[in-house]
């Protein structure tokens, strides 16, 4: 598919005809949230997985569906910027748009979620779309995948949201989005056991305490990009290895 374009809504309706699903019946749906991320930005949870896709699609010979920006929010969402769509809606949003994809000609389905605090809910839409459709369908959420990466690059830091592994993310694909100047000084917190609350007391929310700042984003370019690309091989063996295992189904 060399020279032509990998994103569904770039093509012709005759280029989609010829190529889907003859060429290819792979199809990667983005999916994030409109949320408050510390110092990168409120789309982070889209950005990252379209980034992530954009990527994979030559390797796979996939096409990129256009991305689900609007997401379940949940503790950050009185935070300025923040939105937020009913858990029910999204399920039911993202499961039409799937459906759509796959009656439109596609067999395999990867949902590339960015946002942990919907993770119930895409896997249910991976079950429907086997359940109703016989699609092919898997959900990848890419920052639990690349956690051997994150300890290798970056040490035993605290990880967590917008911090370490999500603003070296976007340091790597979209570096002007990262508002340096605040980065390091940026409210953090952790999450504590026995304690819930809305707002979450930081953007950035921390899996554990903090030693000597180390839940702090790292802004060296080149450890962030060498994480992005672990990331990226990290995804592409779980999809090499699912894929393998459809192909004797098929």
């Amino acid at each position: 598919m060399s020279g032509a374009s990998f994103h569904l809504a770039d093509l012709t309706w005759e280029a989609f005809r010829d190529r889907v699903p003859s060429r290819t019946d792979l199809v990667l749906v983005p999916v994030g949230t409109v949320e408050a991320h510390g110092a990168i930005p409120l789309g982070t949870d889209t950005l990252i997985p379209l980034r992530l896709a954009e990527r994979l699609a030559p390797r796979f010979d996939a096409l990129i569906a256009p991305a689900v920006p609007y997401g379940v929010t949940n503790s950050l969402l009185p935070y300025p910027g923040s939105t937020t769509v009913s858990s029910r809606t999204f399920e039911a949003y993202v499961f039409e748009a799937a459906a759509g994809l796959v009656d439109a000609g596609f067999r395999r389905v990867v949902l590339l979620n960015g946002h942990g605090g919907q993770s119930r809910e895409v896997a249910a839409v991976v079950a429907r779309l086997w359940n109703e459709k016989k699609a092919f369908a898997a959900a990848v959420e890419w920052w639990t995948l690349a956690e051997t990466a994150s300890r290798e690059v970056y040490g035993e830091h605290a990880p967590g949201h917008a911090g370490v592994e999500e603003t070296a993310m976007v340091l790597a694909s979209a570096p002007g989005l990262v508002d340096a100047s605040r980065a390091g000084s940026i409210r953090r917190a952790a999450r504590r056991a026995g304690l819930m609350a809305r707002p979450f007391p930081a953007s950035v929310i921390l899996e554990r305490e903090e030693t000597d700042g180390d839940g702090a984003p790292v802004l060296d370019p080149a450890r962030a990009r060498e994480f992005f690309e672990r990331a990226v091989a990290a995804v592409s063996s779980v999809l090499d290895d699912l894929f393998a295992g459809w192909r004797e189904l098929r």
